[in-house]
């Protein structure tokens, strides 16, 4: 075996992630590219973008698709390191997020999407690895 080859290599770590994970959520927009783009710029993956479907990833791997349909009618809850400065991003998006309110387990503040979603956004509080 050389000093790149790990393929014999086993981890004896158990594996202390939850058994599930969320794969997909879904939000429908009238504008999906307008959409897609306020998402991509808050920092989630760019997957696809084809015809009137977009598919953009978060951290853990859970995939944000975003379809045509009525506007506003979906929300999120999301959780972050960095509560304030995901503000500001709000605030320089010219959202209109609520102000920080400090609680517990979590510090938050609500924000519409530009298709009227309500997005709750949290400091995080994960337990372990995820």
């Amino acid at each position: 075996m050389t000093a790149t080859d790990t393929s014999t290599h086993v981890d004896p770590t158990p594996d202390q992630r939850p058994t599930f994970a969320i794969g997909h959520v879904s939000l429908t927009a009238a504008d999906v590219d307008t959409l897609y783009r306020f998402y991509n710029r808050l920092g989630f993956r760019s997957v696809a973008r084809m015809g009137g479907l977009g598919i953009l990833e978060m951290r853990g791997g859970t995939h944000l698709v975003v379809t045509e349909g009525p506007a506003g009618q979906g929300s999120l809850d999301l959780m972050v390191d960095d509560l304030e400065a995901i503000h500001r991003l709000f605030v320089e998006l010219d959202t209109e997020p609520t102000d920080i309110v400090e609680g517990f387990p979590h510090s938050r503040f609500v924000v519409p999407d530009p298709e009227g979603n309500r997005l709750v956004v949290q400091s995080s509080h994960v337990a372990g690895p995820v």
